[in-house]
């Protein structure tokens, strides 16, 4: 199978059926470099895959030979819990229990229990991989656990998004301030119930105008929220939502567009793709430097300090709703400081996005890492140039 000679060059395997995994960004990040890579057909000695690449296809390029660059985000890490117990079938449930009967045993059985419910195809693919490239510090932080002596390099994502630029004005704290959030009804990690929590509180509370937007909403909520949460996002006045979506059409860009700040909470995310989307519409970032988030947001934004691992390594994720509390006197100093230097912050987030997030600059990173690759593979003689 690896008898036909290996071209000297790169070349990145895209699945567009694919919907996980950063997909519009690996989307973009194809499409960007596709006049400098070598089609796979004609066999580079390098392939840059995207963690939800099929594994067959993997393990293929690694019986021709080929260097294997593997993209991966992040890792499940949930700890032991008796809704996650529950998402099991026996006899693994019963097995699983003895994690929450002996304390000691707890890490043991969640490393196992993450593994055979969604890690395994991960891990696989990083065991077949040459190099890993992570998405954020975090990421490479969580899988170092696993796999401390593998090649690694850390390059955020970026978007393909036109920067949208208009005259800003000035705002001031006392302007309703106009809030955006990307909705998601898989993880509770995404904490959209805290913002929606934090922002009745500014209202009820403190008497402070907001106006809360959430693109991309189910109807569906996690199971561990509380069921009044459905009522207050789909009855409040200062609470607006829209369905979900696949691409950026005109009505989700003028929203955000029309958007002051867009506001995260999201719990050990190794890099939302939608914050950098929506930093590409122009707006700054407020939320919990958690995860991949300070790698994304650096200055154009607010990010309040949390120990990702105050919990452990094992913690809620997809069946908890047990997080770090968050000082809501905090994010809204935060949100007011936005607002006084408004238009400094959206200044700073077209430099960020300008100097890290576009994905010419995101795809120029890949592409001297790939050469490189190749150049070092041509070098032991794997790669011969016709």
């Amino acid at each position: 199978m690896g008898s036909k000679k290996l071209q000297k060059g790169f070349g990145v395997f895209f699945d567009p059926t694919k919907t996980t995994s950063g997909q519009r960004f690996f989307s973009d990040l194809y499409h960007t470099l596709s006049d400098r890579s070598v089609p796979l057909s004609e066999r580079p000695c390098v392939v840059l895959f995207n963690v939800s690449a099929p594994f067959k296809d993997i393990v293929s390029a690694k019986l021709r030979h080929q260097k294997i660059v593997l993209r991966i985000d992040g890792l499940y890490c949930d700890r032991l819990s008796s809704s996650f117990i529950a998402s099991f079938k026996w006899p693994l449930r019963k097995v699983f229990l003895l994690g929450l009967k002996w304390e000691w045993t707890h890490d043991f059985f969640a490393f196992w229990a993450n593994l055979i419910s969604q890690n395994y195809g991960a891990f696989a693919r990083i065991l077949m991989a040459d190099l890993i490239i992570y998405q954020s510090n975090f990421s490479q932080k969580v899988h170092s656990r696993y796999f401390p002596n593998k090649p690694y390099r850390i390059i955020t994502n970026g978007s393909a998004i036109n920067f949208w630029c208009r005259d800003v004005q000035d705002r001031t704290i006392d302007e309703e301030i106009r809030l955006v959030t990307i909705y998601d009804d898989w993880r509770p990690s995404k904490r959209i119930h805290d913002i929606v929590s934090f922002v009745q509180w500014m209202m009820e509370i403190k008497n402070i105008p907001v106006k809360l937007t959430i693109l991309g909403y189910t109807g569906n909520i996690p199971s561990c929220v509380p069921n009044q949460m459905k009522n207050i996002i789909e009855n409040s006045s200062y609470i607006r939502t829209l369905p979900r979506f696949t691409g950026f059409n005109e009505t989700f860009r003028n929203i955000l567009q029309e958007s002051d700040i867009y506001i995260t909470f999201s719990y050990r995310d190794a890099c939302p793709n939608t914050v950098i989307e929506s930093m590409a519409h122009g707006l700054p970032v407020v939320g919990i430097a958690s995860g991949g988030l300070p790698d994304i947001v650096g200055q154009a934004g607010i990010l309040l300090p949390i120990d990702d691992f105050s919990d452990g390594f094992f913690t809620s994720g997809r069946y908890e709703c047990e997080f770090p509390p968050i000082d809501y006197e905090k994010i809204l100093m935060a949100l007011q400081n936005v607002m006084e230097n408004y238009k400094n912050y959206r200044t700073l987030v077209q430099d960020r996005f300008k100097a890290v997030l576009d994905i010419k600059i995101v795809a120029e990173h890949y592409a001297c890492l790939l050469n490189d690759m190749v150049i070092a593979t041509a070098l032991k003689s794997t790669c011969i140039e016709e």
